[in-house]
């Protein structure tokens, strides 16, 4: 966006300058010569022929002076143009289609506290209980006539997410951007309204789950597809560690959906429909670790982190894959805080519950050193590699050990490095950091 303003703004200047000092040499200062009343015109035949004369000059002049002003709008309009085409919103190559006309959050935002939503939020709505943090339900009103709007607020009192409910449907027909990215997105569910036709040899009609989204959020579209128009059923968007806690999928919001047999095992129904109270209230400390810990509202808080994950396993995650990550999430939680000691331990827990994972492996290591536990450290990194060959990171982290006691492992790993992580723009800084380290270490500092 910069180099296009940059360009737009250079040629604008060159092209109207130009023209501006062209047409200023050309004609000459334009005097504003008042228009001679008919009674004060001259009398005689070489006065009357020097005043067609002047005239004519400022006709002319006028002429000139009217082409340019031509030129510099016809060049404002290009310019207008080719600014309109720069700020048209550049798609990340790296995620799906997403443009959409259709407003689902309007003037709410998520990650906005629950009291700046509430003061401004429209009569009748109906607060209720949503595990550690609170649901808020706006039924069909004047304010919003087509559909329910249910808001989700976590334990810290954050915006993490809304679901939105068409009844009967919301026709596409007026939203042409929202229809052209569902047509580049494919389904990742496909649903019956209604199984009992299906019995009787009859039809029945079918709904498409559509998934898109940005860097930290997630968007759900629920579409009735008909021969002729698309009905939109339900739609969600919440940050992305709430995605399997908010499906628009789920009972709560369209009971009559069933899942179609034949559906792809990847497209299950929320676990928290079937899931305990506890196992529930375990997911969702989980998601608010992951909002917490990756900065999802724009602000890495680690304190939260270590809360979120630590309820999260005293509820109980419902299966040890789960639990293991959890462990693994509180470490790094912890050692963020500079809590190397407590983070070894729960590296350790989530290495027992699953052997042999690489990060875990890195990120014990890393808890090692901080604790200046630097053989037991190498070993780990080691090992992380041993696992997995081009493991960037861990290599990075056994060079940087290594500097003191082996100056020429240390500059071999910070090179194998580098050549891991060549094409990794996240990796570049820290690359930067280890291209200085080899010349200094190559030059005996």
């Amino acid at each position: 966006m910069k180099i296009c303003v940059k360009f737009i703004a250079a040629w604008a200047i060159s092209s109207v300058g130009e023209r501006f000092l062209h047409t200023e040499e050309a004609t000459g200062s334009i005097p504003v010569s008042p228009t001679i009343p008919f009674h004060k015109a001259p009398r005689n035949f070489l006065a009357v022929s020097f005043s067609l004369l002047h005239q004519d000059i400022l006709l002319h002049r006028t002429t000139r002076l009217l082409m340019g002003l031509g030129w510099r709008i016809l060049t404002l309009g290009m310019l207008l143009s080719l600014l309109a085409s720069c700020t048209q919103a550049v798609r990340d190559p790296d995620l799906p289609p997403s443009a959409s006309d259709l407003p689902l959050l309007e003037d709410l935002r998520l990650c906005t506290s629950k009291a700046a939503i509430l003061s401004r939020l429209p009569m009748p709505f109906h607060r209720h209980p949503w595990g550690s943090g609170e649901q808020i339900e706006q039924p069909a009103s004047s304010h919003q006539p087509d559909h329910d709007r249910f808001l989700f607020f976590d334990q810290d009192e954050i915006l993490v997410g809304a679901v939105f409910r068409y009844r009967p449907g919301l026709s596409l027909v007026p939203y042409p951007i929202l229809r052209h990215t569902l047509s580049e997105l494919t389904p990742t569910a496909e649903f019956f309204l209604n199984t009992a036709p299906l019995l009787t040899g009859g039809s029945t009609q079918t709904a498409a789950l559509y998934r898109t989204g940005d860097r930290t959020t997630t968007t759900q579209y629920l579409v009735l597809e008909q021969d002729d128009a698309q009905l939109l059923l339900a739609a969600s968007v919440m940050i992305d560690p709430y995605e399997p806690l908010l499906s628009t999928y789920q009972n709560t919001f369209l009971p009559d959906i069933e899942r179609h047999e034949g559906e792809s095992r990847r497209s299950q129904p929320d676990a928290s429909d079937r899931a305990s109270h506890s196992e529930f209230l375990a997911r969702q400390q989980f998601a608010r670790g992951e909002a917490a810990l990756f900065a999802s509202c724009g602000r890495k808080d680690a304190r939260i982190a270590v809360d979120a994950y630590s309820q999260a396993i005293a509820y109980g995650l419902p299966n040890p894959i789960q639990t293991a990550e959890a462990h693994h999430r509180l470490g790094l939680a912890l050692l963020d805080l500079g809590r190397a000691r407590e983070a070894q331990m729960q590296f350790e827990q989530a290495l027992r519950i699953r052997p042999n994972i690489p990060e875990v492996i890195n990120h014990l290591g890393s808890a090692l050193a901080q604790q200046g536990k630097n053989e037991e450290a190498r070993t780990q990194f080691e090992r992380a590699i041993t696992l997995r060959p081009n493991y960037a990171r861990a290599r990075y982290n056994l060079a940087k050990l290594l500097e003191r006691v082996d100056r020429r492992r240390a500059i071999e790993e910070y090179e194998t490095y580098l050549a891991l992580v060549e094409e990794v723009p996240e990796e570049q800084r820290r690359a930067a950091l280890a291209r200085r380290r080899i010349e200094q270490l190559s030059s005996g500092q």
